[in-house]
């Protein structure tokens, strides 16, 4: 089983602390004015920070946990991702059952030089299989060989 790329941490990290500046306050401030006048100004402001602080940690100790437990393999006949800190999570997408591989990046992403690899099959709309935080460079090369397929399987027809 292989890991990510390490400056997934990072990207995690920012990903986070951007979502709690740009989700939260809007909420914050709408809560805390209605908080105000019913607990007054210091109550409103100390559940509030508390919160706030809570989820900045959040964003910033969460991703070392993700990163320690996100692991997969490109085997013969499958891709195997496993995930998840609190409950794990095994996905298994058959290489004769991918339909195509995408490759993506956003702008953090494209910053610190990663990208996510995301695999289709014939099953939904979403991607059955994805690995963030690759290097772009390995990204890249994991998409192409995925997007060969299995060769030499039976393909079943």
């Amino acid at each position: 089983m292989q890991q990510l790329d390490p400056r997934v941490v990072t990207l995690w990290r920012l990903q986070g602390v951007v979502s709690v500046f740009t989700s939260w306050v809007p909420i914050y401030l709408g809560l805390g004015w209605f908080l105000a006048g019913r607990f007054g100004f210091v109550v409103t402001v100390a559940a509030l920070g508390t919160l706030f602080a809570l989820l900045l940690l959040r964003a910033l100790v969460w991703p070392a946990l993700q990163f320690r437990a996100f692991r997969y393999a490109i085997r013969p006949h499958d891709l195997v991702v496993e995930q998840g800190v609190i409950f794990r999570q095994t996905i298994c997408v058959p290489r004769d059952r991918i339909q195509h591989v995408d490759t993506r990046q956003g702008w953090i992403e494209r910053a610190l030089a990663l990208s996510r690899l995301l695999v289709y099959t014939g099953a939904g709309l979403s991607a059955d299989g994805s690995l963030p935080g690759l290097d772009a460079d390995e990204a890249v090369r994991l998409r192409d060989e995925l997007a060969r397929g299995a060769r030499g399987l039976d393909d079943g027809v």
